[in-house]
């Protein structure tokens, strides 16, 4: 079954000088040096892909202990996932 919506992946990086690596699936789309450079990367990402396959991208934070987390990030003023707790983020395993 096709998902609704794009996904990007930005798994756990041991180290704190990364790499943090950004992949659509298993393709990587870059490699940054911290945590808060592969996010922004991925906000920036997001709404050109969103365009090219006409449909919302999701981004995905994996944490130290596996678990991922969606990312809730603000494009055009907008949030861009509607059901977002305040801090940023929503949990699953």
């Amino acid at each position: 079954m096709a998902s609704s919506s794009a996904q990007l992946f930005i798994p756990y990086s041991e180290s704190t000088q990364g790499p943090w690596i950004v992949r659509r699936a298993s393709i990587p789309l870059g490699r940054y040096g911290s945590q808060h450079d592969a996010i922004a990367a991925a906000e920036a990402m997001a709404p050109g892909l969103s365009d090219s396959l006409g449909r919302p991208v999701e981004i995905h934070l994996q944490q130290a202990d596996g678990t991922w987390e969606e990312h809730t990030y603000v494009v055009a003023g907008l949030v861009a996932r509607g059901d977002a707790p305040s801090n940023g983020f929503n949990r699953h395993a």
